[in-house]
């Protein structure tokens, strides 16, 4: 017995009835002949010279069977037709005659759009393929949809594997992807063999035949099964992106790591990511056939094959080289919920997410169960969810709904850091379907008199920044154009305004991050207009080759002259102009996108120089794996209002607080950070510090000039904790608090950051003025100046080949660009004088 027939599926020998050659067929060089596999069946069609069985209208050909079936499958189609100009749908196009071998026969019609459909034409000079949406509605195409490379493919491409599939509708110029449609005809008499099929061409129509397939299977020849989860396990490797599943009756999804979140993840709260637990398991979702064969592949070697049909039946499958499968429950029900919260009992935007007992991710409808790549995710499909480790959450405004599986479900929910994360099992039954889940406010830093808000936000849309803000209990979001080469991001999310959600809780402001390769990249934030260009100064910021237009400073100045706030990405790199902005005065603050003692030092070192500068964050948020707002900055408002312009103020004020968790509050003598404090010589200050905090942290530092004043072990690890220390004061000095999260926490996110919290420092003088000085720091940037000027005049690409015209229309140039520099140099000297 062949290969073919042990799978129940024999192609039937039309070499007797083929009456056509390939060339009927418009396109004939893209039609393919021969033993073919079509939706996991095989066929065996012509050759180029008898490639078809024609019949014409009121013609009828006999096609030979001699055997039983339980199915007919037949490849067929309309030739001609006149569906296009107006015929009808319905219409009656031929018929098949079935005869038995007893004599008996069963007539079977067929009619237009029905069984059978016209096989494609191009559509040049239509808007759209004119079978698209017209085919048959009981027969398939005989092209089916492939599982695209997860991880490789054209650029052209990208659109169409987020969707996991070759979709036509993706694809440019569309192209025919199918020349016949596949019917299956249940036999009433499958113990009779059939002795032959007499195909009869309707009133006016032509019919072609390409193959037919008999079955001897109970099944469905073309599988209506919806899809299932299986488990894949392997005994001495992991689950990643080279695991693929293959169904050749069938359709299967990518593998993915399946996530049994434990009790206690890395950060020390729930709702915050996990790392994978269990690397050698994973989960698919299958639609099959009971006949058809599962191949597991690794590396592009098989490395186990089974049945479909012997694991529904099993549960469970033990193959070979340590590979198991197992089918868990396929009971499901869809469920709705509410998010509240559980003081006011109204709707609250929040995170979310839902797991199987079995590891097994879901997402309300609309959302990711899985971020569609393993990583890596730079401007690909940002916004609406977010990936923590191996943690998938859709931001859901108040509500959800979508398909849950029935029994045990995990629910994590979570909104910033400032309400209770909430972890707990779900029990879905079909008659247990709709759930609340209800989030406490633990803390409320507006009543402080703090707002805040992500300094340093890519890609997302407006709307969808204010829905991931309301979700994280954040208030302010700064999404941020700019330029990556030949690529301008958020160019239509400008207004030159604050764009506030309509219960006035969260406010989105598209600024600018103005960026360049050598001198470095500068938030300007609150700008009425734009200020161009944004990138300069050539690759990998703006255009490969372009040239340096301008500098930072004159960017801080034109944001400064709109009645903007400048603040320094990621400072202190790239350090190119950052000394000069100091030395100038031209920045509001300076940002960090997370605790490093390298970057930290670098701002330590300036507050050491006499530099009053507050300290500010953001997430630099570019991919699907970084929440807006796991890093924020808390700024002091005066009227106790979200308002934007108010947050911004609080920034330049230096009443600021930066955290990736937990909610750091300081003050000297009752005086915020920003404020200089005037006391005698040796007097002693007191340092009264507040700690509010979802994560575990076991001590906060009292950090003054830099060096680690006292460590304060807090009672308590999560909630709130409060202190009061004092210190004598005997110099000039600028004091600040910090804390981290118990056993170096770090968050899961695309830099694997760091759970800490920071002030901004009080400063502290024993004189009429305060003062801090470090020739060391001073005759440092001086360098740092001086390299910056000579990058600008020696290597910065300045050399244009014709006369231009450039923005600023000064006739200098260089001029123009070392100005800042320049100022700079000698503000520093006059820094260095005052105090010899």
């Amino acid at each position: 017995m062949s290969a073919i027939s042990r799978h129940g599926y024999i192609p039937v020998d039309l070499t007797s009835a083929y009456n056509a050659p390939v060339s009927l067929f418009e396109d004939p060089r893209e039609v393919t002949l021969g033993q073919r596999t079509l939706h996991g069946l095989p066929f065996s069609f012509g050759t180029p010279d008898h490639a078809v069985v024609r019949v014409d209208p009121l013609q009828h050909v006999t096609i030979p069977v001699g055997d039983t079936a339980r199915w007919l499958v037949f490849a067929h189609a309309v030739l001609e037709t006149d569906l296009y100009d107006g015929g009808s749908i319905g219409e009656p196009v031929g018929s098949y005659l079935v005869r038995f071998t007893d004599g008996t026969e069963e007539e079977v019609p067929l009619s237009q759009r029905f069984e059978i459909g016209p096989t494609p034409r191009k559509w040049l000079g239509h808007v759209t393929p004119l079978d698209w949406g017209q085919t048959p509605f009981l027969a398939v195409n005989d092209a089916e949809h492939e599982l695209m490379d997860r991880v490789c493919g054209r650029f052209d491409t990208a659109g169409a594997r987020l969707v996991e599939i070759e979709d036509p509708q993706s694809r440019v110029p569309y192209v025919l992807p199918y020349r016949f449609y596949l019917w299956a005809w249940r036999n009433p008499r499958p113990a009779q063999e059939v002795r032959d099929v007499v195909l009869r061409g309707g009133d006016r129509h032509t019919l072609i035949i390409g193959a037919v397939t008999r079955s001897i299977l109970d099944e469905e020849p073309l599988n209506r099964a919806v899809e299932r989860e299986m488990l894949v396990r392997l005994e001495d490797s992991e689950v990643d992106e080279t695991v693929e599943v293959l169904v050749d009756r069938g359709t299967a999804h990518y593998v993915y790591r399946t996530n049994r979140t434990p009790e206690h993840t890395r950060v020390g709260a729930p709702g915050w990511g996990s790392e994978h637990t269990s690397a050698d398991s994973g989960y698919t979702r299958i639609a099959a056939a009971d006949s058809a064969t599962i191949t597991i592949v690794r590396g592009g070697h098989t490395i186990a094959v089974f049945t479909w049909g012997d694991l529904v039946a099993a549960g469970t499958l033990e193959l070979d080289n340590g590979v198991s499968v197992s089918l868990p429950s396929a009971d499901r029900t869809w469920v709705t919920g509410e998010i509240r919260d559980a003081d006011s009992g109204e709707p609250i935007a929040a995170r979310i997410r839902f797991e199987s007992e079995h590891g097994v991710p879901y997402a309300p409808y609309g959302h990711h169960a899985h971020i569609n790549s393993d990583g890596g995710t730079w401007n690909l499909d940002i916004g609406g969810d977010v990936r923590l480790g191996a943690s998938t959450y859709a931001f859901a405004d108040g509500r959800f709904e979508g398909w849950l599986p029935n029994g045990s479900v995990t629910v994590e929910a979570v909104k910033g850091f400032t309400y209770e994360p909430v972890r707990e099992q779900l029990t879905v039954t079909p008659t247990q379907h709709h759930f609340v889940i209800e989030l406490k406010r633990k803390f409320r830093p507006i009543d402080r008199g703090f707002v805040g808000g992500d300094t340093h936000v890519h890609f997302v849309s407006t709307k969808g920044a204010e829905l991931e803000a309301r979700s994280e209990d954040l208030h302010v979001v700064n999404l941020l154009q700019t330029q990556w080469g030949h690529l301008f991001t958020s160019t239509e999310e400008f207004s030159g305004r604050a764009e506030y959600s309509h219960t006035r809780d969260a406010v989105v402001f598209t600024g600018q991050e103005n960026r360049t390769n050598m001198l470095g990249h500068i938030n300007l934030l609150g700008l009425r207009e734009p200020i161009m260009p944004w990138c300069t100064g050539g690759s990998e910021e703006a255009e490969l080759g372009g040239g340096l237009e301008t500098t930072l400073s004159r960017w801080a100045d034109e944001c400064h002259a709109q009645g903007g706030t400048v603040v320094l990405a990621h400072f202190p790199v790239p350090y190119g102009e950052t000394a000069a902005l100091l030395a100038t005065g031209r920045l509001d603050a300076v940002e960090t996108i997370g605790f490093d003692h390298y970057n930290m030092g670098e701002y330590y070192k300036y507050l050491n120089a006499g530099f009053q500068i507050p300290l500010a964050a953001g997430t630099d948020k570019m991919t699907a794996e970084v929440p807006i707002g796991m890093l924020r900055t808390y700024a002091g408002v005066t009227t106790n209002a979200i308002d934007y312009w108010e947050w911004c103020r609080g920034i330049a004020s230096g009443n600021t607080m930066v955290t990736s968790g937990p909610l750091l509050w300081a003050t000297v003598d009752e005086h915020v950070a920003g404020a200089t404090l005037h006391v005698q010589h040796g007097r002693l200050v007191t340092v009264a510090g507040e700690l509010e905090t979802i994560f575990p942290a076991a001590e906060i530092e009292i950090i003054v000039n830099g060096i680690v004043h006292t460590r304060v072990p807090v009672d308590r690890t999560t909630g709130t904790f409060a202190f009061a220390r004092d210190i004598a004061i005997h110099e000039d000095s600028w004091i600040a608090l910090r804390c981290f999260g118990e056993a170096d926490a770090r968050h899961h996110d695309t830099w694997d950051r760091v759970v800490f919290a920071h002030t901004s420092p009080v400063y502290v003088s024993t004189g009429d003025t305060y003062g801090r000085y470090s020739e060391d720091t001073l005759r440092n940037m001086l360098r740092i100046v001086e390299g910056a000027r000579r990058y600008v005049i020696e290597r910065g690409r300045t050399q244009w080949a014709g006369a231009v015209s450039h923005r600023h229309r000064m006739s200098d140039h260089t001029a123009y660009l070392v100005a800042p520099f320049d100022e700079a140099t000698e503000a520093l000297h006059a820094r260095l004088r005052n105090q010899q």
